[in-house]
């Protein structure tokens, strides 16, 4: 009988930044506040409460920290009164030191540059959706955009700032690029990271997929199978190879059969010669939702009938669906956390039953 794999290792991240921020310190987000949670970047006062938030999550035994990036653009700032790209993109690496700050000292925790989908950073929000507008619809226009705000946190883009782009780098860990609705979105950013890999030979980063299934069926909001998402994530050829897949901004009770599907198809791609190389590692972190539904307009949560989800706890729910794949020793590792309505108080419940494994 051949070996067995080991057991991948579980890596904890954060929890909602946006919805802690509405829910518990009463930050309003409307359509006056284009840049969401990175609005708060605009003040000390702001600044300061972003620190605490991301605090509360670290304290409560998250080994990742993702910066308060999610809807930046030099769009969403400009919008805001920060017209000034200089300044704009001191503003959105000003995060990265928030979250690197929030370990207060503690070793081994790791912060990730939180990058949302194009859709993120529209007014109201698509990327529960997808529907773009003509500029951004297609890979050229998407790899255009998103490379250009991957300048704002990186050196060699040939601009002032470059000490603080150089600082920043350092600062992060990994690059997660969230909530993609498109395929051709997924396509893009892996073009986007071949370049700056390109650029920083020697200073790579690590980078994750994850992409939301809002609807009741597997798919993209684009209409895209899980076949196609992953074909698009991890096929030779396409763009540099991220180190981690998965799903995030989604309902929890649609995650493990997504998981499943995920498997197989990385499988088959492994089988036809299509991914060469080890498994990459999942990335989880589901919504806390038990039946609201995000407004992309109002910009609220709103309870549509009876919810879908199960009574059972968020945590343990999560963590069950984490334990099976990983008894399955298919990955690399497991990054999980929480996405929306999920806060410091899931994220330390789910730090116990990963510590008690």
């Amino acid at each position: 009988m051949p070996p067995q794999s080991p057991l991948p290792p579980l890596i904890l991240l954060d929890g909602g930044l946006g919805t802690t921020l509405a829910d518990r310190y009463n930050c309003v987000f409307d359509a006056s506040t284009p840049l969401w949670s990175s609005h708060l970047l605009l003040s000390a006062t702001g600044r300061a409460t972003l620190s605490a938030v991301q605090r509360s999550f670290a304290r409560c035994g998250a080994d990742v920290i993702l910066s308060a990036t999610y809807q930046a653009s030099y769009e969403g700032f400009a919008q805001s009164g920060v017209r000034d790209v200089k300044e704009a993109a001191g503003l959105m690496r000003e995060a990265v030191t928030i979250a690197r700050g929030c370990f207060e000292g503690r070793k081994g925790g790791k912060v990730v540059l939180g990058l949302g989908a194009y859709g993120a950073t529209m007014s109201p929000g698509q990327e529960y959706s997808g529907r773009y507008d003509d500029a951004r619809d297609g890979v050229e226009g998407l790899r255009e955009w998103h490379l250009r705000r991957m300048g704002a946190f990186m050196p060699g883009f040939g601009e002032e700032g470059e000490e603080e782009r150089e600082v920043c780098w350092e600062s992060v860990d990994f690059v997660a690029f969230e909530t993609l609705p498109r395929v051709d979105e997924v396509v893009a950013v892996r073009e986007v990271m071949e370049h700056v890999n390109g650029l920083l030979a020697g200073r790579e980063k690590g980078f994750w997929i994850s992409c939301v299934f809002p609807g009741e069926g597997n798919v993209l909001p684009d209409g895209s199978s899980v076949g196609q998402v992953v074909h698009a994530m991890l096929r030779e050829g396409k763009g540099a190879r991220p180190m981690g897949v998965g799903i995030n901004c989604t309902r929890v009770g649609k995650v493990e059969g997504l998981v499943v599907e995920f498997e197989r198809e990385i499988g088959e791609i492994i089988e036809r010669g299509e991914m060469e190389g080890e498994w990459p590692s999942l990335v989880l972190y589901p919504d806390g939702t038990r039946g609201e539904v995000y407004n992309t307009t109002t910009k609220e949560w709103v309870k549509t009938g009876e919810s879908k989800e199960s009574l059972v706890p968020w945590d343990e729910e999560i963590f069950e669906i984490v334990n099976r794949a990983r008894d399955r020793r298919l990955w690399k590792s497991i990054f999980v956390g929480g996405c929306c309505k999920t806060t410091p108080d899931d994220i330390r419940k789910l730090r116990k039953r990963i510590d008690d494994s």
